[in-house]
């Protein structure tokens, strides 16, 4: 028979991810100082626990940060891949990692969400799919939740590797979003 978490209980919970998040700090920090260094970027890196991993901000000059944000976000994506599978060298369990510059995460966020309104409002006046950019399972994810939220969809994703992509239909029954992540 499943209880209700007690407060103490999820004090402790809590406080052990956030004891695991901070043993990850020096280890990311360190990787990221290398890293950057050897692209020759003067980069101030200032990481946060947060409730599912790790937040990193990359500060540095607006030309550093079109470098390190790269196009769409490539470049930002593949560093942060690059830090996940650091720490899953290291042996440590999954978390979240994002890494951001300026602000360009939840720019891009509001971007994709203004999007999926229009793509909603494309589909629900012609009843036709309506088929996103490919891109990235974090971004794909903003999609899937973005389209749940507004009800009255459906959403998918095709296709492989970087031709990865969102198909948002007219929902025929429950609202569903794949969300798969992937």
């Amino acid at each position: 028979m499943e209880r209700a978490m007690t407060s103490l209980e999820s004090s402790v919970t809590s406080t052990s991810s956030e004891e695991r998040f901070a043993k990850a700090v020096p280890v990311v920090r360190s990787f990221l100082d290398s890293v950057l260094s050897l692209l020759g970027v003067d980069v101030e890196v200032d990481i946060d626990i947060e409730e599912d991993g790790l937040h990193c901000d990359l500060n540095t000059s607006p030309e550093d940060g079109g470098l390190l944000i790269g196009r769409r976000g490539s470049t930002l994506d593949a560093l942060q891949y690059l830090v996940l599978r650091v720490l899953q060298a290291e042996g440590f369990e999954r978390m979240r990692i994002t890494l951001d510059v300026a602000g360009y995460r939840g720019r891009r966020e509001k971007v994709l969400r203004e999007a999926v309104a229009e793509a909603a409002e494309k589909v629900r006046a012609t009843g036709r799919p309506y088929h996103f950019e490919p891109m990235s399972a974090m971004e794909r994810r903003v999609v899937h939740l973005a389209a749940l939220e507004l009800g009255g969809l459906r959403t998918e994703s095709e296709g492989e590797g970087r031709r990865r992509h969102v198909v948002m239909f007219p929902d025929e029954g429950g609202t569903k979003a794949d969300g798969d992540g992937g």
